[in-house]
């Protein structure tokens, strides 16, 4: 039903409607904007999940009815314009025509058929309902307001997840080139496994964004450190590879001649231990040389045939275990020198220390000392036969001191 307006003011009925005019290029132009916005365009193509999948499909909608309800209101400024005409001096009637298409209920925005059941026999076939064109856009502006919410947040979880992710990104692409410069499969592999977790860390935000719009760094911590570790891994073991594509012959013959150094050690080691066997009763825990040298030249060779194949991670690695696998035989060697020859030169000793201490003996005038022969002679039949026993030798030769010394005082 038509509302009755007093005859307003000529001015102000102009002055209303230039502002629904420019009411309805802004909003135009606001739309046009809001479409064209990083944000909506996110929200077109779908996909998400949770809160956000339901908040796409109410902006959609809402958006819709913008454009509904743009096109309701630019048909009521027109008709409130035509209403206006041309002339200088309109007639009231005139200008309560432009007040009802402005500010009455002139604006139809639904019509519904009343289902048989409902109608009386003289009632209305359909039911229309009505507003106001300065209604509309009060609607207009809430629903426009609720629309860029969404699309703002949409946008800066966006941003967030891009500036997290964006150095992981740079480094993964760098990294290619570079993995694919240097012919390296194993790489290439562990760049793939890592771009695949950087997909989903991003695809654990993206999804249901909008549950993150109020976090600066959506993006999983201790997930995106993962990949960056990973990263910086792959980063060194291909400068690795590129110094030992470099110097791949000096560090070939630079193993290759601690190998042999190791089995000549070794072997040094391996004779000692046959010396000590023969001539000297095995103490507990006496040790076992290994020989390394042959299983250490193999690593070696194998790490060379991966780096001629291009395969620079497992060379790098292959080298590197081959290089800790020498450090710790050649000390192991050494170690077993050390303990078979300290025997060797543990009987050398008492033999040496037994024979100047005979020769004190003699000095002192007591070669023909029975008792004191006899414990030279103990000594000396433990240090020259063999196997030696040295525990008893040192014993022995310790007696055959006290008595002389003993005997000096007397």
């Amino acid at each position: 039903m038509a509302h009755s307006f007093a005859v307003p003011d000529r001015h102000r009925i102009d002055a209303d409607v230039a502002d629904a005019e420019e009411a309805v290029v802004r909003a135009s132009a606001a739309l046009v904007d809001l479409e064209a916005h990083p944000g909506y365009g996110l929200l077109a193509p779908g996909g998400f999940t949770g809160v956000s999948a339901r908040r796409r499909e109410e902006t959609l909608a809402t958006v819709a009815e913008l454009h509904r309800d743009l096109a309701l209101y630019r048909r009521a400024v027109a008709a409130a314009r035509e209403a206006r005409g041309t002339r200088s001096r309109p007639t009231p009637e005139e200008l309560t025509a432009v007040a009802e298409a402005l500010h009455g209920e002139s604006v139809v925005v639904a019509e519904e058929a009343v289902p048989l059941q409902r109608r009386g026999l003289l009632g209305p076939t359909s039911e229309v309902t009505r507003t106001s064109a300065d209604a509309l856009l009060g609607r207009m502006r809430a629903g426009f307001d609720a629309v860029t919410g969404v699309v703002a947040a949409v946008a800066a979880v966006w941003e967030a997840v891009a500036a997290q992710l964006g150095p992981v990104e740079r480094g993964l692409d760098g990294l290619r080139a570079e993995v694919a410069a240097a012919s390296d499969p194993t790489a290439a592999a562990r760049l793939d496994r890592l771009a695949e977790r950087a997909d989903a860390l991003r695809a654990a935000v993206l999804g249901d964004p909008l549950p993150h719009a109020t976090v600066a760094q959506p993006v999983d911590a201790a997930g995106l450190a993962e990949v960056t570790a990973g990263l910086d891994e792959v980063r060194a073991a291909l400068a690795e590879a590129r110094g030992l594509r470099e110097g791949l012959d000096e560090r070939v013959a630079g193993l290759t001649a601690e190998v042999d150094g190791l089995a000549a050690l070794e072997a040094d080691a391996a004779a000692v231990a046959a010396e000590v066997a023969r001539v000297i009763a095995p103490p507990p825990g006496l040790p076992v040389p290994e020989r390394r040298a042959p299983e250490l030249r193999a690593a070696v060779r194998e790490a060379h045939g991966d780096a001629r194949a291009g395969r620079w991670e497992a060379a790098s690695s292959g080298f590197a275990a081959a290089g800790s696998g020498l450090a710790a035989a050649r000390a192991s060697a050494e170690s077993d020198r050390a303990v078979l020859g300290g025997l060797l030169d543990r009987r050398a000793e008492l033999r040496g220390r037994l024979g100047a201490l005979r020769a004190k003996a003699s000095a002192r005038g007591r070669s023909e000392d029975l008792d004191l022969d006899a414990l030279h002679s103990r000594a000396q039949d433990l240090l020259w036969s063999a196997p030696c026993d040295l525990a008893a030798a040192t014993v022995a030769v310790r007696a055959y001191q006290r008595a002389l010394e003993d005997g000096a005082g007397s």
